[in-house]
């Protein structure tokens, strides 16, 4: 072989095994992120408020336990709100990890208030 064939083929080795490890790296982060649950718990959650919201008619109070989001938060050292319902783009945003969060949206045009009983552990939403 000759040296510019030798270097070619050193070249592609080197650069297959640098896109090998950069591939496991982001598979174990990504593996990392999801065998705690708590996206999952995410998506649940915002998708069981919205969809509460939705069937709620004006006048309504729902009160919603969220212990078990507060026990997800706490074992991954999340300190944010939890949960945030966003009035102008009618989304319910639940957060337990760093980043943005999982949204779901809701229809129910009705004024929403909402606000965490942290004590109790406990989602209160008044639909009005």
């Amino acid at each position: 072989m000759r040296l510019k064939e030798k270097r070619g083929l050193l070249y592609w080795t080197v650069l297959g095994i640098i896109l090998n490890i950069a591939f496991f790296a982001v598979m174990f982060i990504f593996i990392g992120i999801f065998s705690t649950g708590a996206t999952i718990k995410e998506q649940v959650y915002a998708k069981q408020i919205a969809l509460l919201i939705d069937q709620a008619k004006p006048g309504t109070t729902l009160t919603i336990g969220i212990s078990e989001l507060y026990e997800a938060a706490e074992k991954e050292k999340f300190t944010g709100e939890i949960v945030n319902i966003d009035k102008e783009t009618r989304e319910v945003i639940v957060r337990l990890v760093r980043g943005k969060g999982y949204s779901f949206r809701h229809f129910n045009g009705a004024a929403i208030r909402w606000e965490e009983d942290k004590e109790n552990k406990k989602l209160k939403i008044y639909v009005s």
